[in-house]
């Protein structure tokens, strides 16, 4: 059974759900030791499709800047449209060289525990959902080959052409996750993190903090004896995570509004930049590769 695997955003000091075990996101970039920031998601076997708004939304900055778990929604559907185009790319340059797509998992959602959604977790647990696209058509693929150089070239194809996407609002999105870490100094943050061993004991999880929790939570998963029994656990644990963090939450999502009021007003210029350069990128990417945005919702 799939084990918790992380995506890095970048490496600084560590973060309470820092060292959750690591395997490759399929079609985004590789993981290794994650910092403050880093995404991740505890799978049962197979994820579900999510529920989408394909709109781009009005106001970019809440997807670009997440404050709260509802606005990491919208930065899940840029990391997932990201995730597409590489996922397109790679797939366009094979059909070209008429080599057979590997097999790997779909694109897919992936959480920013940093921000935790908590009511998405509440009622769905920790697993991931896959990107609704339709598959990429290969021509002739009766005669495709398996070409390790071929592939080789169309994964950087692939990797290049999400990099470009990625490299007009990752380094300010990426600032703004790194800022986030001063606020696990709060002590009011601090100390609801105290109360969480005592929440979790009393939803039947014996756990001495976050971190500890995702590793009983990742061990339960691999335990289940079936996918039904693994999507059960998976939901129990989600809700008792939601309902021990609330505190948490409650202490942190002010202290974030207040940062970020600060953040855009210091990086004013770079994100209008941003915002005023996303819009159409997306959608010439959207024509290029027969994608669409979307960004998951509650179902």
């Amino acid at each position: 059974m799939p084990r918790v695997h992380r995506r890095p955003r970048r490496t600084t000091a560590p973060h309470p759900a820092a060292g959750l075990l690591c395997a490759a996101l399929a079609l985004t970039t590789g993981c290794s030791a994650a910092g403050p920031g880093a995404t991740a998601a505890i799978a049962p076997p197979s994820a579900e499709r999510a529920a989408v708004d394909y709109r781009l939304p009005t106001d970019l900055t809440p997807m670009l800047l997440p404050a709260t778990g509802v606005d990491t929604r919208l930065t899940q559907g840029l990391d997932g449209f990201t995730a597409l185009v590489r996922d397109r790319a790679m797939r366009d340059c094979l059909a070209t060289a008429r080599v057979q797509v590997p097999d790997a998992p779909p694109p897919m959602f992936i959480r920013q525990f940093e921000i935790p959604d908590l009511a998405h977790i509440a009622r769905h647990g920790f697993s991931p959902s896959t990107v609704p696209t339709a598959p990429a058509p290969m021509s002739g693929t009766s005669s495709a080959s398996a070409d390790p150089a071929a592939q080789q070239r169309c994964d950087r194809e692939g990797a290049t052409a999400s990099d470009h996407l990625r490299s007009g609002y990752g380094p300010l999105q990426s600032a703004w996750l790194t800022g986030l870490a001063v606020l696990e100094r709060d002590e009011a943050v601090l100390a609801a993190r105290r109360e969480l061993p005592d929440c979790l004991s009393g939803q039947g999880v014996r756990a001495d903090g976050e971190q500890h929790f995702f590793d009983q939570v990742d061990r339960a998963l691999q335990s289940a004896p079936t996918e039904e029994a693994a999507r059960a656990e998976d939901r129990r644990l989600g809700a008792a995570y939601a309902r021990c963090m609330r505190p948490v939450e409650a202490a942190r999502e002010p202290l974030r509004a207040a940062l970020r009021d600060t953040f855009v007003r210091e990086h004013g210029a770079e994100l209008a930049r941003v915002r005023d350069a996303l819009p159409g990128r997306v959608a010439e990417l959207e024509q290029r590769y027969s994608i669409r945005f979307g960004v998951p919702v509650e179902a």
